[in-house]
């Protein structure tokens, strides 16, 4: 059976510190109570904040040489803005060509509003970054992505939905042939709880608990998140949620950082390492 290495990161979000940048009070407060701790900085433009922290999470997956990288989703903070697209692949060729990169999509990734995707947006990181939904295998273990802001907001792409859902089922329905089978998303299904009220942060109960149906049906024992800023690890029985912090922006008390997640044959561990 295969035993590897592989990095999970999220939420580089090149630009989002310019965004959360120059806030007031009542500013602060407002985003308090969605959960995100904003803190009052002076008002700054560009994403070079952002971007000094991409650039050591890269170092540091050059120095750690797992198999590969997944970015989970949240790229850019605006991903019409061609400079911030362009700053993420610059900042990523970077990366030693030895070691793949697997892009996840996050809501301002492939939503034009950052909440509910298109055909149009859909069709735009497409051209970008590849698929937004697939499986792939490293030795044994299958992996499964997931376009989880199609999951989150579908109003706009039920047809999306539909063909995603099937390919889900289908993917897990073969995790029996595989030592593990590992998913990956930009949205966690739950912080903390499989049952936990909708919110911003979570995919909404009615598609969370198809897809748990279809975890505990096939045995899934992980699946990998970001979006939430901050880390978090939640349980359904043997279904262990891993919501991985930032690499850019924090919205919490965890520091930016990465995910080393080691792969063995029985177990799959991982730590969550602040950028050096």
């Amino acid at each position: 059976m295969t035993s590897f290495r592989f990095i999970f990161m999220a939420d580089c979000q090149l630009g989002a510190y310019a965004t959360f940048s120059g806030m007031n009070e009542d500013d602060i407060a407002a985003f308090d109570s969605r959960g995100m701790r904003v803190e009052i900085v002076p008002r700054v433009e560009g994403f070079a904040w952002d971007a000094e922290r991409y650039r050591s999470a890269i170092d540091m997956a050059n120095a750690i040489r797992p198999e590969f990288v997944v970015m989970g989703g949240d790229m850019t903070d605006d991903a019409v803005d061609p400079d911030q697209v362009e700053e993420l692949l610059r900042i990523t060729s970077m990366l030693d060509s030895q070691i793949p990169i697997l892009w996840v999509p996050g809501n301002h990734d492939i939503a034009a509003d950052t909440v509910a995707p298109t055909t149009a947006s859909i069709s735009a990181y497409r051209d970008v970054f590849g698929a937004d939904y697939y499986g792939f295998d490293h030795g044994d273990v299958r992996f499964v992505v997931l376009n989880t802001v199609v999951i989150d907001h579908p109003e706009n792409v039920e047809d999306e939905l539909a063909e995603q859902l099937a390919f889900v089922e289908f993917e897990l329905s073969r995790s029996a042939e595989r030592s593990h089978t590992i998913m990956l998303g930009h949205h966690p299904l739950f912080l903390s709880s499989p049952d936990e009220p909708d919110t911003y942060w979570n995919i909404p109960a009615a598609r969370r608990s198809t897809l748990l149906d279809l975890i505990h049906r096939h045995g899934i024992t992980i699946a990998f998140a970001g979006h939430w800023h901050r880390n978090s690890l939640a349980y359904d029985g043997d279904f262990e949620m891993v919501t991985s912090g930032p690499v850019g922006y924090m919205l919490g008390d965890d520091p930016s950082g990465l995910r080393i997640v080691d792969v063995g044959p029985e177990r799959i561990l991982h730590e969550y390492v602040p950028l050096s």
